[in-house]
């Protein structure tokens, strides 16, 4: 059997898959449940989706794509960013990746170091914690709840506490 790694087995089981397998029982015993652990609809793809996904794979549209993305879609995102957001960025500042949870992943592990703390904010995905012992880090837990609009005040962020956080 492979032995796995002392990180990956300090890491708590996955509290998302749990929720999927208790809702998966619970349908199996005729509950009516709505599932909102991992993202999947309860409804089949569209078909104009399946028949544009079937025209890409006969485009011959079905390699790799550049690692930051197509540069057709980062000046698109560029486009909506300055448009919707009011922000001005360069298509060499957009990098499009598999989903928010993979980006955010990304970040953790390119800049936590073994020991730092890094606040993560509540209300927040199950993962993000895990993502951060994964670095080898310390989460923090920090309230930004309805009440402050879910947002972390500039006063929380103050505690002397905290001496190797990364927020």
């Amino acid at each position: 059997m492979t032995q796995l790694s002392d990180r990956l087995n300090s890491l708590s089981p996955s509290a998302t898959l749990a929720m999927s397998q208790k809702s998966s029982e619970l349908k199996a015993q005729g509950v009516d449940v709505i599932n909102l652990s991992v993202g999947e609809p309860d409804f089949n793809t569209p078909d104009h989706i399946k028949e544009a996904a079937k025209k890409a794979i006969d485009d011959n549209f079905s390699r790799y794509s550049p690692v930051p993305g197509y540069p057709a879609l980062r000046n698109a995102i560029v486009e909506k960013l300055k448009k919707e957001n009011g922000l001005e960025y360069t298509v060499a500042q957009i990098s499009c990746a598999n989903g928010a949870k993979q980006s955010v992943c990304n970040a953790i592990l390119v800049l936590v170091n073994p020991g730092d703390e890094v606040i993560v904010p509540a209300p927040y995905w199950v993962s993000y914690p895990e993502m951060v012992k994964l670095a080898e880090g310390t989460p923090v837990i920090v309230s930004a709840g309805i009440e402050q609009d879910f947002k972390i005040t500039p006063r929380q962020l103050e505690r002397p506490s905290l001496p190797r956080r990364k927020p």
